[in-house]
């Protein structure tokens, strides 16, 4: 696919900026042929508030949207629950905040679950409630298709019966609540899970998502506080005999582990190594590559659930489309982008690439903000900016401007044709679009014009469809009208 160059595209995001609501000029993106795929996250809650056909006569009227991924399986208010506290509400729904549990908001049917230990995880949110046995049959009649959003979760709750025998071990050798993706209960769970909505609901497809990232990572975080332990995994047993068999000495690895998170604290600090930040670092990292070496244990263990999720799938409905969504860091971080490679999963139906340009602006200062801590604690904040910019193929930018603009269009069109250019067609790219998602009064806050943008640029640049993210819940009824508009727009250019 041929892409248009940064000089030619930043006109365009000046024309956009100075004239919003206007369609991008003819001939400088890739032509499509299909009808593009419109999604929207929504949870169970907006249908109990709302109703399920007010629900589904705003999405469709406002926001053109043709599929639905209905959040079924979460632990995450930021996915399944309603407006985070403290955030103010959108024009819809009702007014009040809610405690969230999560869980499964669909019926776990127990033939699919007696080879696990975890036999029911329904959410007890809305009691028996069932979100697919009350919206897929609704949804059919308007001809809307249905996909299933589902979540690894960080945390579960410690009420849902035996979990704790699927969870992590941190490097202090310390429980931790995120489920083990080479633990084979956690394995078989996943796979039954997925084989139950699979067969059991008329649905067209399914979004895996596991937003979690390997120790290596998680270790260079600035430490503020106590010692950070939670997300710092995995030395369990079935982690250290995969080492074993890999030759990795997992005891090495622990202590390497221990000793970066020591370095990180020290250097949030301020306490300045005599060599510098950077060399300290690296002097770790040569003493001990059995970091590394876990840090690929740990992900080749993440995209085995992956593999798990679309092989179940596929083997209990062979004509379900199964994807993956692939979180916002892998377009700030090029540790993160280095080890989520989209052509590895380009085995899948489609991919969702979050590429959050509105929100996107305060967290990848963020971002930078994180790395200058730590490792490139020597480097000045808006050096480094531009230097990460440059390893992630962005034009400039400026720490004081990334909170109040946003990311510029031309972050949306790159990292979507990066991910194009990856796949080569082998799956389908659905461009994770943001609306309202909580963000500080201060920072960009989404606008009709800013979504019309957004979503304009997705599909002239090549997407197959665009998913409107992170829940209905949060988004107002007239941005999502923003995105309605630009697929109606873009219907009208290519007729």
């Amino acid at each position: 696919m041929k892409g248009i160059s940064r000089r030619d595209f930043m006109q365009q995001s000046a024309t956009l900026a100075g004239g919003a609501l206007l369609p991008l000029p003819k001939g400088l993106f890739s032509p499509r042929k299909e009808e593009p795929m419109i999604g929207i996250q929504i949870g169970a809650i907006s249908f109990i508030d709302e109703g399920i056909n007010q629900v589904l006569d705003n999405v469709q009227q406002k926001g053109e949207v043709n599929t639905l991924f209905l959040a079924a399986f979460s632990y995450d208010t930021g996915i399944g629950g309603g407006q985070i506290k403290g955030f103010r509400f959108p024009d819809h729904g009702k007014r009040e905040y809610r405690e969230f549990h999560g869980g499964n908001f669909a019926t776990p049917h127990p033939e699919f679950y007696k080879d696990t230990i975890l036999k029911n995880t329904k959410a007890p949110d809305h009691g028996d409630w069932d979100m697919l046995a009350k919206v897929v049959p609704e949804a059919r009649k308007r001809g809307i298709k249905v996909y299933v959003f589902n979540q690894d979760s960080f945390t579960w709750h410690k009420d849902t019966p035996n979990i704790a025998k699927l969870q992590e071990t941190g490097i202090y050798n310390q429980h931790v609540e995120s489920c083990c993706d080479m633990n084979p209960e956690y394995q078989h769970f996943v796979s039954a899970m997925t084989r139950d909505i699979c067969s059991s609901y008329d649905i067209d497809g399914m979004m895996w998502s596991s937003e979690r990232q390997g120790p290596f990572n998680n270790a260079i975080q600035p430490v503020r506080g106590e010692m950070p332990t939670a997300r710092i995994t995995c030395f369990c047993p079935y982690h250290r005999q995969a080492a074993k068999d890999r030759g990795i000495d997992a005891d090495r690895a622990q202590e390497g582990l221990r000793k970066l998170v020591e370095f990180s604290k020290q250097a949030t600090a301020g306490n300045r190594p005599t060599d510098g930040y950077f060399s300290a670092f690296w002097r770790i990292m040569t003493d001990y590559p059995e970091i590394l070496a876990w840090e690929k244990l740990w992900t080749d263990g993440n995209r085995s659930t992956y593999e798990n999720v679309y092989k179940s799938a596929k083997a209990a409905k062979s004509s379900i489309q199964a994807g993956f969504h692939i979180w916002h860091p892998n377009s700030l971080s090029p540790f993160t982008r280095g080890e989520t490679p989209f052509e590895r999963l380009a085995y899948a139906d489609f991919i969702k690439p979050v590429v959050y340009d509105i929100v996107g602006g305060p967290r990848y200062a963020g971002y930078i903000e994180a790395a200058t801590a730590t490792v490139f604690r020597d480097i000045p904040k808006e050096e480094y900016l531009q230097f990460n910019n440059h390893l992630m193929n962005y034009g400039p930018m400026t720490m004081e401007g990334l909170p109040k603009e946003g990311m510029p269009l031309e972050y949306l069109h790159l990292e979507t044709k990066r991910a194009l250019d990856a796949v080569q067609g082998k799956c389908k790219i659905y461009t994770g679009i943001d609306i309202d998602i909580p963000t500080k009064p201060e920072n960009k806050q989404t606008s009709p014009e800013a979504v019309y943008n957004s979503t304009t640029t997705a599909l002239k640049t090549g997407a197959q469809g665009v998913i409107f993210s992170r829940k209905y819940s949060e988004m107002n009824l007239t941005n999502i009208a923003g995105g309605g508009k630009a697929v109606r727009d873009f219907r009208s250019s290519k007729s």
